[in-house]
C-alpha cells in the first residue's frame, strides 16, 4: 500500500477529509505522486504528479513551479506595458519610460529593416583604433553600458569586470572594485577535452566565425578573425584565477600592476572624477592581461571589441543576429526555441527598468494586508533564530552576543519601496530598441558613478527590484529583501499557515545573515572577522559535514554536486528550514493540528517547502550547472538533501532505517 493510500485511511478514520477528495481544492495534494513514498524519494513523491503535467517547454533548458508564477507575472506585465505603450505619457514618468522601451522592442519590422546600422557609430570608433590608448578608450565605452550584460546567459564583460560596491570595510562607504573578465565561456571550458564542452567549444567558434562573417563579409577573413579571437579568450582564460584574492591599492599603485593600461584616463572616460583606492578582485588576471595586451595584434583586439559589441547587444537586434547568438545559447543549455521577442522584452523591463515597472505593478498585485501578513512570519523566524543561537552551545557568549545582536539589526523589506527617484532625465525615445537599451545602461551608470564619493543612504531605493522575482541578502547592508513575499503561482488568501512558513523564503533569507559568507560581516555590514578562532573552528566543523553530504549527491551519472561552492546555499536552505519550522510551531495550526487536503500541518510544511522548490532541468543544462560548479544545488538535491536532516520530517513521514530517505541521527547537520 502506498503512503498516499495509508494518509488517505487514517485522515478518514479520524473523521477529516481525504486529499483523494479534495485534490480539486487543495493544490498541495494535486501535485503529489501516489506510486513513489515520501520514505523513498520525497521530492518525487510531492511534485512528481506536478513535473508529469508540466514538461520542460522546448524555449527552455528549465521549468519549475517559479516559471509558472513567471508566467502570470510576464501576462499581467505585458498588459501593464502595452496600455503604457498606448498613452502619451509625460517625460520621465513610468508609464513613458516602459512605454518607449515596449514600443520600440516589439516593432520587429523596424529592428530587421535596421539590422546593424544602430552600431555603426561604434564599430566605426573599433576601426579607427591605432593604439592600446585607443581600445582602452572602446573598454570604457563600453563599460559604460555594463548593464548590457546583466541578464541570465552574458555574464561576463569585455576585458575585465568593474562597478561601484559597497566597501567591506567601511559600510559607509562605496569603492570602486576591479574583477577579471572578458570570456565567452566558462574558464575552465577552453581548455576542457570531454564531449559536452568540445560541444560548446565548437558552437562558440561557429558563432564567432557566423558574426565575423556578418561584420567582414568574406568567409576567409571571418574564419581568421574567428581563430584569432577564440585563441585571445583562451590566453585570457588561462590568466583567470580561482576564487576571489581581494586586494585594497591606491589607484596609483594599479600602474604597477597592469602599466600597460593608462588607468588614469580610463577613470575618466568612465566618469570617475575622484578616486583614491581600489578593490582589486583577482591581481594576478591583471598581470597577464597587462602581458596579453602588448602580446597579441592589435587587429586581433579590434576584432575582439567587434565580436563583444555585437554579443552584448545581440538580444536587442535583428532577427539573424540574435538568431546566431540563440544558437550558440543553445549549445550551453539545450534550450531549443527561443522565447517569444515580447517575453524578451518584458525580460529587459523587469530587469532594468525595475522601478518604474514596480511602481505600476506594486497596488495591484501585493496589497497591504498581503505585505503586513508576510512582515509579521518574518518577524517570526527572526525570533526563532535568535533563539536557536541563543541555545547554542558550541559558540562562546561574545560571539553569541554578536550574531544576536546582527540579527536584530537586520533589515526585512517585504514588497517594494515606497520611495522613487526621478527619471526624466533618462533619454528614451521611440526610435531604436538597442539605442534605447544604451541609453538606459549609460544612465545608469553615470547615477552609479556619481554615487562613488557619496556617502551611503542606508534607506536608498533599489533602481532594480526583482519584480515577481528572487528574494535576496545583502551582507553590505545587512539586509533582507523580498519583491513578492507570496509562495510562487499562489494568492495569499487561499494559504495556510504551514504553507506559508514551509513556502517562504524568508527563513533561507535570513539564515545568509549567519552562514558561511554571513559570519564575515558584521550588524553594519562590514567585513570584519568577529567570532572567536575556537567558535570559528567549530562553525567549519559543523559545516563540514554539510559538505560532505552533498559531495555524495550525483544527480547525472559521473557528474556530482560540489558541496564546497554550493556551501552556502545550502545551509542557507538547511537553516532556513529549520526556523521557519520552529515559527510554524508557534502558530494555532500547528498546536490544534487539524488535518488540510488530507494532511498534517507537519506533513503540509514539508510538503509546501519542496512545493516552492519543484523543478527539473533538460541534462545538458544541469551537466553545465554541475561542472561549472554553481552555487545552487538541483531541485531535487535541495529538497532532499535539507529534510533528511530535520528530525520533524521522519516523525511526519514516518521514515525508518533502511528507507532511502533515512540519515542515521549522528549523521544529521545541525548548524544552529
Amino acid at each position: 500500500m502506498s503512503f498516499t493510500s495509508i494518509t488517505v485511511l487514517l485522515s478518514l478514520a479520524m473523521g477529516a477529509p481525504s486529499w483523494a477528495s479534495q485534490a480539486a481544492q487543495d493544490f498541495l495534494s494535486a501535485n503529489i505522486d501516489p506510486t513513489v513514498s515520501p520514505r523513498e524519494d520525497f521530492f518525487r513523491y510531492a511534485s512528481g504528479e506536478w513535473l508529469r503535467r508540466n514538461p520542460i517547454p522546448e524555449d527552455k533548458a528549465r521549468w519549475g513551479i517559479w516559471n509558472v508564477a513567471s508566467d502570470e507575472t510576464y501576462a499581467r506585465l505585458r498588459t501593464i506595458s502595452e496600455k503604457a505603450a498606448a498613452r502619451m505619457a509625460y517625460r520621465g514618468s513610468a508609464e513613458q519610460l516602459i512605454g518607449d522601451v515596449w514600443a520600440t522592442g516589439m516593432d520587429s519590422a523596424a529592428i530587421n529593416k535596421q539590422g546593424l546600422a544602430p552600431l555603426k557609430l561604434d564599430l566605426d570608433r573599433i576601426a579607427e583604433v591605432r593604439s592600446i590608448r585607443d581600445l582602452i578608450d572602446v573598454v570604457a565605452m563600453l563599460h559604460r553600458r555594463n548593464m548590457l550584460t546583466d541578464n541570465y546567459f552574458v555574464r561576463q564583460r569585455v576585458l575585465f569586470d568593474d562597478g561601484v560596491e559597497r566597501d567591506e570595510i567601511d559600510s559607509n562607504q562605496r569603492i570602486y572594485s576591479l574583477s577579471q573578465g572578458g570570456l565567452t565561456m566558462g574558464r575552465l571550458a577552453y581548455s576542457a577535452t570531454d564531449s559536452p564542452r568540445v560541444k560548446v567549444q565548437n558552437a562558440f567558434r561557429e558563432y564567432l566565425f557566423r558574426t565575423f562573417l556578418r561584420l567582414h563579409g568574406d568567409r576567409g577573413k571571418a574564419r581568421a578573425s574567428a581563430d584569432a579571437v577564440y585563441d585571445l579568450e583562451s590566453r585570457l582564460a588561462a590568466g583567470s584565477e580561482h576564487g576571489d584574492m581581494s586586494r585594497r591599492m591606491r589607484t596609483a599603485d594599479l600602474g604597477q600592476l597592469a602599466p600597460t593600461i593608462d588607468w588614469n584616463r580610463y577613470f575618466q572616460q568612465i566618469g570617475v572624477t575622484r578616486i583614491d583606492a581600489v578593490d582589486v578582485r583577482q591581481p594576478g588576471f591583471f598581470r597577464a592581461l597587462d602581458s596579453l595586451l602588448r602580446a597579441a595584434s592589435l587587429e586581433t583586439w579590434k576584432d575582439y571589441l567587434r565580436f563583444w559589441l555585437i554579443k552584448v547587444n545581440a538580444p536587442f537586434l535583428d532577427d539573424g543576429t540574435y538568431g546566431e547568438f540563440f544558437a550558440y545559447k543553445s549549445a550551453v543549455t539545450g534550450q531549443s526555441q527561443p522565447e517569444p521577442r515580447w517575453r524578451r522584452v518584458v525580460w529587459q523591463e523587469k530587469n532594468w527598468l525595475g522601478l518604474p515597472l514596480a511602481k505600476l505593478y506594486l497596488d495591484a498585485e501585493i496589497p497591504p494586508n498581503a505585505r503586513s501578513r508576510y512582515r509579521s512570519v518574518a518577524e517570526a523566524i527572526r525570533e526563532a533564530f535568535r533563539e536557536r543561537v541563543e541555545h547554542s552551545d558550541w559558540i562562546s557568549d561574545s560571539t553569541k552576543d554578536s550574531a544576536i545582536h546582527k540579527l536584530g539589526r537586520l533589515r526585512i523589506t517585504i514588497g517594494y519601496p515606497e520611495r522613487w527617484i526621478d527619471f526624466r532625465t533618462m533619454p528614451l525615445r521611440r526610435d531604436s530598441y538597442v539605442l534605447n537599451m544604451i541609453r538606459s545602461a549609460e544612465w545608469f551608470h553615470d547615477r552609479e558613478i556619481k554615487s562613488l564619493n557619496t556617502p551611503i543612504d542606508k534607506e536608498e531605493v533599489d533602481l532594480h527590484p526583482s519584480i515577481g522575482g528572487d528574494a535576496e541578502y545583502l551582507h553590505s547592508s545587512n539586509e533582507v529583501r523580498v519583491p513578492d513575499p507570496v509562495p510562487p503561482g499562489l494568492r495569499d488568501q487561499q494559504l495556510d499557515d504551514a504553507t506559508v512558513y514551509g513556502a517562504t523564503w524568508l527563513g533561507h533569507e535570513i539564515a545568509h545573515a549567519l552562514d558561511s559568507e554571513g559570519r564575515y560581516y558584521d550588524a553594519s555590514g562590514n567585513r570584519v572577522d568577529w567570532w572567536t578562532a575556537a567558535d570559528a573552528a567549530a562553525f567549519e566543523k559543523r559545516t563540514q559535514g554539510l559538505v560532505d553530504q552533498y559531495n555524495e549527491l550525483m544527480p547525472l551519472e559521473g557528474l556530482h554536486v560540489d558541496g564546497r561552492s554550493t556551501l552556502r546555499e545550502n545551509m542557507a536552505d538547511l537553516v532556513g528550514l529549520r526556523i521557519a519550522l520552529d515559527a510554524f510551531k508557534k502558530t494555532e495550526q500547528f498546536k490544534k493540528n487539524v488535518r488540510v487536503g488530507g494532511f498534517t500541518p507537519l506533513q503540509r510544511f514539508f510538503l509546501a517547502y519542496a512545493y516552492a522548490r519543484m523543478g527539473h532541468e533538460r541534462p545538458e543544462s544541469l551537466a553545465a550547472r554541475l561542472r561549472g560548479r554553481g552555487a545552487y544545488a538541483p531541485d531535487r538535491e535541495r529538497v532532499n538533501g535539507v529534510v533528511a536532516n530535520i528530525a520533524e520530517f521522519y516523525e511526519a513521514f514516518d521514515v525508518q532505517p533502511g528507507d532511502p530517505m533515512y540519515r542515521p541521527e549522528r549523521a544529521r547537520v545541525q548548524v544552529w
